[in-house]
Parts: structure tokens; sequence; C-alpha cells
């Protein structure tokens, strides 16, 4: 019986693609190799997916299939079958979650494995007494650790030796240079023990066994990193592999310098900022088992390990773990599913869970481990509330909070500001008829950005000339409104002439370098004013922070989004730990015209578990996430009416199942964004089960409709944001 090929490939159809075997087509191929054939008028690389009996079309019109390009599988049974979880559950093509588990050279057709220069002992050198080289201390150094590793030993791992040492012991025959397959990285990989973990720290230590979800809540500076630190040294030492997985790219650099610091062992580094060589090398290493340590960040999930042993994720509140673009899958829980399917322990961090995390401990999925404890002598933040009521403020400070941030760098202090919006002004207003200066292609205003002299939207990236007047009445009398981190830094520069202060958000850190040029100079300890955007709240250790400032936070105070108060809370709290995190007792002051909103006082004076448990108690009540599942379906277009038209069909095409509900469609947040009009038609359900059920009837309704042809749409499962 003919067998056809059933092969993924990078396309936004949600389908795979038969093809008949290409000559020379071995029968045992297993799933997950790459495999080049003809798509439309090209050739592109897929992903075997198996054999199929039943195919999309009449055999006459199929295809055969070009070269098989692996003869092993260049993703591992458990990342494939993670690809194909993911695919169904999201309900995305299955070609783009391959692609995006790959980097992409791998994707291109580069070889899944490369070969590293190794050094061995010759037979003249096994018989060679090494204190014949008592003479060449650099030489005998050297040969003394190949001796201990008869193995051989990469390049990489020989990197203190110089290459002109190397030489002479090729030239006297005792060693030999290779090209090989890297091995399994070297277990003797602690260069410092640490400090000793407290009496919380090693009981998380000792808690966390051979697989489970673990969900470690640790107040900011209690040493969640150090119970990381001691759990990957217990792997290193078993020989096992683990992957850190990091919000942002920012915290890459931070992350694996601490690592290299502590341990002595092959670190792979993976992310988008990276060079699409170092990115594919760094995947090499991790699947080949070269690397003892991985850390990345959102797409890091997909990435294979030869002896899987910890998977850890840092700060798994964020919402950066979540793709919002093309695939939209969440890497946190991505991340639980992989560590169940490999049976290895998951480490979830954060001093602020989100409340899916909590409820999941609650619910008894995850074991919930407490660090309520600074180390000695640390003492816990003091939060300040500074009402704006009856009180002006120039350029968003009050009197009161200047003179707080005098008093802190008088006692050479550093003080954090924050606020998370870049730029100078984030409106241009006419006075006289209202006008304010708005981007062409979203429904957005410009922001005005001093360094560069212009307006940028800030949602497409459009960059337009500062106006002289007013678009419609001409008037000259045009104000800027409103405060961005380069106004506040142009005050605080008038305010405190003699003090550094130091801007740290998208725009400042541009160029190559910059951010660990600022990061370095803050770390120097002088008193110095830090303004930046949540890009400084996440993760950073500033020893000489002493106050954080919170100015403009309220909206979010009421929201229309209903997790806008949980973000709310994990902010403060994530920027509040900030200050006081070594000898120094730390303030937060947050300026607000709410100074008795209950969310916010019970957050300071009771706690994030208190602040915590009352949402969720609400969201209970009122059936929201984590106590429901929701999707959206999401289109766009360039007609202004083809978004609500089509979703409404959608809406319509099938009797709505009795557990699943159905709201909309209606415009999104912001209707308009890169010169697309946007709708959204949401899906809520008290079942899993049925809301999926619901999404792939739907899904294949699409399919039949003429309108889904001239939108682009997608399906967003479990959305945190109705943007």
């Amino acid at each position: 019986m003919q067998r056809y090929l059933d092969i993924a490939i990078q396309a936004p159809l949600r389908r795979s693609f038969h093809y008949l075997p290409p000559d020379e087509f071995p029968s045992d191929t297993r799933p997950g190799c790459r495999i080049r054939v003809p798509f439309g008028h090209k050739q592109v690389n897929g992903i075997f997916l198996g054999y199929t009996k039943e195919i999309s079309m009449n055999e006459g019109k199929l295809r055969k299939a070009i070269k098989l390009l692996d003869l092993e599988p260049v993703l591992p049974k458990t990342i494939f079958d993670l690809c194909m979880w993911a695919s169904n559950y999201y309900h995305h093509p299955v070609g783009e979650v391959f692609a995006t588990a790959m980097p992409i050279l791998l994707r291109q057709g580069r070889p899944a494995t490369r070969e590293i220069e190794q050094f061995f002992l010759t037979d003249v050198g096994l018989r060679l007494n090494v204190e014949s080289l008592s003479r060449a201390p650099r030489q005998q150094e050297a040969f003394s650790l190949l001796s201990r590793n008869v193995d051989g030993v990469s390049r990489q791992e020989l990197k203190q030796v110089s290459t002109n040492t190397l030489r002479k012991l090729i030239d006297k025959g005792l060693i030999e240079s290779r090209m090989s397959l890297p091995g399994r990285f070297k277990t003797d990989a602690i260069n410092q023990q640490g400090i000793k973990p407290n009496a919380e720290q090693q009981a998380a230590i000792d808690a966390v066994g051979e697989d489970g979800t673990y969900l470690l809540q640790g107040i900011t500076g209690s040493g969640k990193t150090e119970v990381y630190l001691r759990l990957i040294e217990r792997m290193l030492e078993q020989g096992r592999q683990s992957l850190v997985l990091v919000p942002e790219i920012g915290l890459t650099p931070q992350t694996v310098q601490r690592f290299r610091t502590r341990f002595n062992a092959p670190i792979a580094v993976l992310h988008s900022g990276l060079p699409a060589t170092a990115r594919l090398r760094g995947w090499q290493d991790a699947a080949s088992g070269n690397a003892g340590i991985v850390i990345g960040t959102r797409s890091a999930v997909f990435t294979p390990l030869a002896y899987p042993g910890l998977i850890v994720v840092d700060e798994e509140h964020d919402t950066s773990f979540k793709q919002h673009e093309g695939f939209k899958y969440s890497a946190r829980d991505l991340a639980v599913l992989r560590g169940n399917m490999e049976k290895t322990p998951v480490l979830l961090g954060s001093a602020t869970p989100s409340l899916q995390s909590l409820h999941n401990a609650q619910q008894g999925k995850y074991s919930h481990l407490y660090l309520r404890q600074r180390p000695f002598g640390v003492a816990p933040e003091n939060y300040e509330i500074i009402s704006l009521k009856h009180r002006e403020t120039q350029s968003g400070f009050s009197s009161l909070l200047v003179k707080l941030m005098h008093q802190h760098l008088a006692n050479n202090g550093q003080v954090l500001v924050f606020l998370n919006r870049r730029g100078y002004a984030p409106a241009l207003l006419c006075p006289e008829c209202h006008w304010m200066a708005s981007c062409a292609r979203c429904d957005a205003r410009l922001t005005y950005h001093l360094s560069r002299n212009c307006l940028i939207c800030h949602h497409c990236g459009s960059e337009s000339l500062l106006p002289t007047h007013c678009e419609q009445c001409q008037s000259h009398s045009l104000l800027m409104l409103g405060l961005g981190t380069q106004r506040i830094e142009e005050h605080l520069n008038e305010l405190f002439p003699n003090i550094r202060v130091m801007r740290i958000d998208r725009d400042s850190t541009r160029l190559k370098g910059s951010f660990d040029s600022l990061l370095n100079e803050i770390n120097e300890g002088n008193p110095a004013i830090l303004v930046g955007t949540q890009m400084l709240s996440k993760g950073h250790h500033f020893s000489n922070v002493t106050l954080s400032v919170m100015v403009e936070i309220d909206s979010s105070f009421y929201s229309t989004d209903f997790k806008a108060i949980e973000h709310m809370g994990q902010l403060i709290l994530q920027v509040g730990g900030r200050s006081g995190r070594a000898k120094k007792t730390g303030t937060v002051a947050i300026q607000t015209h709410f100074p008795d909103q209950p969310a916010l006082k019970q957050l300071i004076f009771e706690g994030y578990e208190a602040f915590a448990e009352t949402i969720l108690s609400e969201r209970q009540k009122t059936g929201l996430p984590p106590f429901s599942y929701q999707a959206i379906f999401r289109a766009e277009s360039t007609s202004s009416s083809l978004p609500l038209t089509f979703l409404t069909e959608v809406a319509n095409s099938k009797a709505t199942r009795s557990s699943v509900d159905i709201f909309g469609p209606f415009p999104s947040s912001m209707e308009k964004r890169q010169g697309r009009f946007r709708a959204i038609l949401l899906l809520s359900s008290n079942s899993r089960q049925q809301l999926h059920a619901e999404l792939s009837s739907r899904i294949g309704n699409i399919e039949q409709l003429k309108l889904g042809k001239k939108v682009r749409w997608s399906v967003d499962v479990d959305p945190i944001d109705l943007l």
C-alpha cells in the first residue's frame, strides 16, 4: 500500500500537506526530521509529521518530496509533541508553530549538529610523566588538565590556555586536535558555593523533587535566585541540563553573568537579539548536551535538551511570556507542560505570582513554596502614599516628593523614578480649538520626543516633524501635555543640577552596549537619579537605591481591563522591590489622587497575598479567569467595516453551545492601528473542553466564508488583554 508523507510547512494555513516520498526515502524515518519539498513555485523545508493513508487531493496530483535533510529528527519527541500540542491548543497553523521552535538558520537547512575543536592526549602523552614539564609551567598546567579528561577537552574549556601553549604541546607530539561532535558538559562545574541558604531557602530547595510544578513565591530580595542556583547546581552534579526562562532580553546579560560567576559550565544563550549564527550555535549546544545551562527568553521554551533536568521560569507573572503577534502562545504554560512531558521539575518564581498560578497552587496542581524573609540586616521597604489632593505638582512632582528625594540623595543613596511612558510629552494640544496631534495610521496621539525633536507614534513607529502651528485653526500656541521619561529627566536635571540623572528606556538604550554601560554606572553606587520604564522594574539588583518613586499610576485603578488592577499591584511591588536591597532601608513613594483606593491600601498594608485573594474572590463571583476560560477571534482590515462584518458572520455561523458565551463583536480598544481597523469576538466558558470544541467548529466554518479571505484573522487562546 502506498504510504504518503504528512508534512508541516510554514504557511498561514491550518493544515499539513501531503507528498509522495522522494527516491531513497528510508522507511524508518521518524517524525521531526526536516524534508525539502516543492511548494507552489518554490522549494521549502518542512517537518516530517509521519505517514498518512488519507490525502487531501487526488493521488495523481500529489507531488514528490525532493530530499530528506536529516537521518535523525532535529526535534526530539518531547519537543515534537509539545509543538503538536501547542498547534492544537492555540489553534494555530502547525507549520508556523514548528518554525517558532527552530532558529531561522535551522529552518533554512543548516546542520542541526556542529563539530567543535577538541584536544586529546596522544599515545606519547598518555605515557608522559607530567613532572617532566616542570620547566614549562603553562604547558604543565594545560597538560595536567588534559590528562584529567581523557575523553577530550574543548577549546572553550581551555579558554584560559593560550594558543601558543597548545601549539607547543602539539609540536612535542603530546596532544592532538580533532574536530568532533560535542559530548555532555563536564560535571566539575562549581566555581563557588555562594551564600549559605537560610532555613526558608533550604526548605524550598529540599521540597523540589524529581518532577512536578513548584510555585516559588518570595518577596523581593528574599533570595529566589539563590534557590535557582542551588537547584541548577544539583542538576549539574547529576550531569543534567537546566533551562532558565527570563521575560526580557535586558535581563539576559545580568543573569548570564551571575551564572558564569557561579558555575564553570558551558552556558547557551538564546534570544531574538542575537545574530542568527550565534542563536543557532546556542541551540546546537543545548540540543547536543554541550551546554549545562540554557538561558533564554520566550521562544527558548522549545529548545531541545539532551539531558533535561530542570526548567526555571523567572518572574513567571510577566506578560512578556505571552506572544502577542502571530503564534500567540504562553511560554510559561508551555514550560509547565514540557516539564510534565519530560518528567522534570518546573520552578515558577515571582514576588507577585499571577492569579492563574496562585489559583493552580490553591487547587493542588502546583506545590506552593514561600520565601518571606530578606537576608539578615535587610529590612523590608517602607511605603509612603503621597496624596495629590489639593496639592500642586510641577512636571509631575509635588514639593513633598522633591523634599523626600533630597533627603535620600543627601544620604548618598540613589533614587529610582518610574514612569511607564517614554518620550517627552504624550500629547500636543492646541488650546484654541482643542486639536491634538494624532497618528494617521492609529487611533493614538503622537508623542513628542525631545532628543529627536519629532513626533512619534508608539504603536506603529511613524515619525513626523514637530508642527509650528495647529492644523485646524493655524494657531501657533501649541501646548505639550503630560509626562514622559524625557520630560521628567529634563525637570530633574533642573531640580538637582549636581546629581547625575540617568534615563533608561527603549530610546536611551538603542545603541549596542548602552544598557550595560548604564547598569555598570548605576552599580558604582554614586548618588544618582534613575528615570525609567518597566526596563528598570524587572529583576535588577541595585544595591544603593534607597527610594523608589512612582508617578501617574492612577489610570490602572479604573481601567476597563479587568486584569489592570492585578498588573498594577504586581508593578508597584516590583518597582518597590528595587529599593533597600542591601543594608540600607528602602522607601517607596507613590503619588496618587486616590490615596484611599481600597486595592492600593490593601496591597501596601496587608501584602500581596491578601490583595490577590480579594481579586480572586471577585473574579470567582463574576466568573472571570482563572474561574473560566476565554478565547478571542481577532480580525483586521484596511476597511473600517469588514472586521465587524466578518466577525458577525463568525458569531452567527453556528448555534452557540449552551456552555459557551459569546460577547461581541465589537471594535478593539484601539480600533485603528498601523493603518488597519481591528475588531474582536470574545468566547467564554466554564469548560475548557467545550470552549475548544466551539473554537474548532467556528474555525472550520470560517474557511467556508468568503470574507475570511478578505480580512486578516487569528485566534488568541487565554488572552491577557483585549487590545
